[in-house]
């Protein structure tokens, strides 16, 4: 059999090349460690976010500018790996912390949840077991998160296992815009791990807080992400129900913000509303009209989102495809 080099075969030699490197640290190579982190991550050793000068080119433009979301998925997975390798050499770097977890959520949610949402309801074990898998990559991202930021702020991890409002807002009041980035990923994984067991007691209690850390994250940079926490804001909203922190009225106001901030140009917002607004509502015309505004998107028309783009229009297709599984026909 001729020996073949595979692209996984390459990554996997230069990760343990990279591994073994760190194992030989001496002064020089802690702070070239340290470099690498504040690279990867884009916070420095205290979790403070590095901010880009104008001009400077962007390496995750050659992830998220992707239009193969298969090349990504067998990417990811080792990426994520590397990285927590590189922070548990490195422990204190609070920056390369808040990049695993923001990894773990983006994984579970684009590379787990979502495939497992097309599995059959008859293959129950396996949508099952992809499920779990998804809930235990929110928490784990999440958690790792939240411990970057009990340390900046000593008591926010206790606000997510309290409903006491005085002390939620006492935490809250003390965050900054530098913050909105971990922020938004911490909450993101504690309610894709609540979109997955509703019926849990401690996300339950946190949902308060959650819901309290994203709105402060809004009113400190409403235009993050194109809209991202808006748009995470809505969903929620408008699928929990109202004993569980949710809103209707209010989670419509965050969706036409997350379109004012995006101009429209977020192929995610419209398949959230057709999904999360739409089905339950039961309106057909309005989920057709969402799913096409959302395949209506140029992809190229903004690099730095076409992996995310590419994604949500695969799943609106699908939407689509299976629209009569979702509507009644009277």
């Amino acid at each position: 059999m001729p020996y073949t080099i595979t692209m996984k075969k390459i990554v996997y030699f230069l990760l343990i090349t990279f591994v073994l490197s760190l194992n030989s640290c001496s002064s020089i190579q802690k702070m070239g460690t340290n470099a690498v982190s504040d690279m990867m991550s884009g916070y420095d050793k205290k979790g403070r976010l590095i901010e880009k000068k104008q001009g400077t080119a962007d390496p995750m433009l050659a992830v998220m500018g992707e239009t193969d979301t298969i090349l990504i998925g067998d990417f990811l997975p080792v990426t994520l790996k590397m990285c927590e390798i590189l922070q548990a050499g490195n422990p204190e770097h609070q920056g390369m912390a808040i990049m695993c977890g923001q990894l773990n959520v983006m994984y579970a949610n684009a590379y787990i949840q979502s495939p497992a949402d097309e599995i059959p309801v008859s293959e129950f074990d396996k949508k099952d077991s992809e499920y779990r898998r998804a809930y235990a990559h929110y928490l784990k991202g999440s958690e790792q998160i939240f411990a970057v930021l009990e340390k900046k702020y000593p008591g926010i991890n206790d606000i997510l296992v309290s409903a006491d409002e005085d002390k939620i807002s006492t935490v809250v009041s003390k965050l900054k815009k530098n913050d909105v980035n971990a922020l938004y990923w911490a909450v993101a994984g504690r309610l894709g791990a609540f979109s997955l067991d509703p019926l849990n007691p401690d996300l339950i209690t946190s949902l308060s807080a959650c819901v309290a850390l994203l709105e402060k994250a809004c009113e400190l940079d409403a235009e993050y992400s194109s809209g991202a926490i808006w748009s995470l804001l809505f969903t929620f909203y408008v699928s929990a129900p109202a004993d569980f922190c949710g809103n209707m009225e209010r989670g419509l106001e965050c969706y036409r913000m997350a379109q004012k901030v995006s101009g429209g140009k977020q192929a995610g917002n419209y398949v959230a509303y057709a999904e999360s607004y739409c089905i339950p509502q039961n309106d057909e015309e309005g989920f057709v009209k969402a799913l096409n505004d959302a395949l209506a998107i140029n992809p190229d028309e903004d690099p730095s989102s076409r992996l995310m783009t590419v994604i949500y229009q695969k799943k609106a297709r699908r939407l689509l495809a299976a629209k009569e599984d979702y509507f009644l026909e009277w």
